[in-house]
């Protein structure tokens, strides 16, 4: 409805509506019409209101949807990672099988120069109140360290956790009740990358 009198809004076309058939019923004769004339409009008025109404509940249910939809695809990416992690970590799993899951593969046997942060950290509470860490290792050899970092937020800052050449640690007698951060950095001789992603539990 571009460059006519009628607003483009439908709220304010809602408003618009009511106030033209209110002054155009209170002044038909000056206006040369008779009531019959604004009859059509006004039979639509309740209609269109009841309509404007059932498209905002339609947007509201569709956005909630999409909302569900997204959390829904984030908490299976989460998990599809924990696997893809321990996936990356076996030295079993050939490049070809790793094609066919979909999932990132290597071909030929060079390595960084220089050690890469780690990639996709996760960390998960498991029921026995001990704390699971996964990555990806990024491209970085098998044979790299990994340094585990910790920091219990609102006590200590980042400390020592371990040292490994594995994807995967379990964290055990972690006291809980204060999120506790992760992060891992690669490091190949003296020379170590910076920090992953952090993932925090708590």
């Amino acid at each position: 409805m571009a460059n006519t009198y009628f607003p483009s809004k439908d709220a304010d076309f809602v408003a618009w509506l009511a106030n033209y058939l209110t002054v155009a019923n209170a002044n038909l004769t000056a206006i040369g019409l008779i009531a019959g004339d604004l009859t059509p409009i006004s039979t639509l008025q309740p209609t269109y209101s009841t309509n404007l109404l059932d498209v905002e509940a339609k947007k509201a249910a569709f956005a909630s949807a999409v909302e569900t939809k997204d959390a829904t695809k984030e908490s299976i990416i989460e998990k599809v990672r924990i696997t893809v992690n321990k996936i990356q970590a076996n030295p079993a799993v050939t490049p070809a099988l790793k094609a066919l899951l979909g999932i990132s593969t290597r071909e030929g046997g060079s390595y960084p120069q220089h050690p890469i942060p780690p990639a996709d950290l996760i960390a998960v509470l498991l029921p026995d109140g001990t704390i699971e860490l996964s990555w990806n290792r990024n491209g970085n050899a098998p044979s790299i360290k990994f340094v585990i970092e910790y920091n219990q937020m609102g006590i200590a800052g980042w400390q020592l956790l371990d040292i490994v050449t594995k994807t995967t640690y379990i964290h055990a007698g972690m006291p809980l009740g204060h999120p506790v951060q992760y992060q891992i950095k690669a490091r190949k001789g003296t020379e170590t990358s910076p920090p992953s992603n952090m993932a925090v539990v708590g």
